[in-house]
């Protein structure tokens, strides 16, 4: 489940404009604040102004053992521990939460809009996982199942609209080297399986054979010691509109960027986005 795709968005409502009028620009506006002007002044300037102190301090070399501390609109923040902590968002404040542990366990999440979710273990595996409205009213119940040490299937029941809640399912595919290469999803407008609509196919592949910094962490929920992508993607179909990735790398193998083309409008400027570590 995943923030809104805001700029991929941007990309394809372009594709209908024709090229004399195209423009890009990204979906993360510069507020522009009119500048008042002053009253002039007399008097001599300072005859010693001072600069601000640089700090020329050379960022750490990046090693596959590098935290990414933000990638497009996501950014993660860990303990001393190197546990995840928070995650938050770059383009809007309400969204994120924080990560409490027990026992070097994650067992609740605080949501920057009050709510809360809680965990369920069976070893070391979260199985269950429970969204709760400040005064304890459930918006979401997750149920998830592994194939040894990957995620199969994860089963939602929202309850945003509904005392009887939407169910919807996903079916997590993998390759032979633990890289996803297909989510199947299925839904229902009411919370009996009977009911289900779909299925919708969403195909990833051409992986790299570089490090995938990326903890498996949304906005709904972090999965500690999930992995869908072992290595990074060449292509996520979703059906239409196919992304292209292309990806330059630090020296150590991890990535460095990304770029996104749209393999239907080849005429459209790619994306490029930056991983940043800590």
């Amino acid at each position: 489940m995943k923030i809104t795709r805001m700029k991929l968005n941007q990309l394809v409502l372009m594709a209908g404009l024709s090229l004399s009028t195209l423009f890009f620009s990204s979906c993360d506006k510069e507020n522009i604040v009119p500048v008042t002007p002053g009253t002039p002044t007399t008097g001599t300037p300072p005859a010693n102004p001072t600069n601000p102190p640089t700090n020329n301090t050379p960022l750490p070399p990046v090693t596959q053992g590098s935290l990414v501390k933000q990638f497009d609109t996501q950014v993660y923040r860990y303990d001393a521990q190197n546990r995840l902590v928070e995650l938050s968002s770059s383009s809007q404040n309400d969204i994120g939460y924080v990560v409490e542990y027990e026992n070097d366990k994650p067992v609740k999440l605080t949501y920057r809009n009050g709510n809360h979710l809680l965990y369920t273990y069976e070893g070391d595996k979260v199985v269950e996982a429970v969204q709760y409205t400040p005064d304890n009213k459930v918006t979401f119940r997750f149920a998830f199942e592994y194939d040894e040490d990957r995620l199969v299937k994860e089963t939602t029941v929202t309850y945003l609209d509904s005392e009887q809640g939407h169910l919807s399912i996903k079916e997590y595919f993998y390759d032979a080297q633990d890289n996803m290469t297909d989510l199947v999803i299925t839904w229902s407008p009411t919370n009996s399986p009977d009911d289900m609509r779909g299925p919708s196919t969403i195909k990833w592949g051409d992986y790299d054979d570089k490090p995938n910094p990326v903890p498996y962490a949304n906005m709904f929920f972090y999965l500690p010691g999930v992995k869908l992508y072992q290595n990074n993607p060449g292509f996520r179909a979703p059906g239409e509109h196919k992304e292209r990735y292309t990806y330059t790398y630090h020296a150590s193998g991890m990535p460095k960027d990304r770029t996104l083309r749209l393999e239907e409008h080849p005429h459209l400027p790619p994306f490029t986005e930056a991983y940043i570590y800590q």
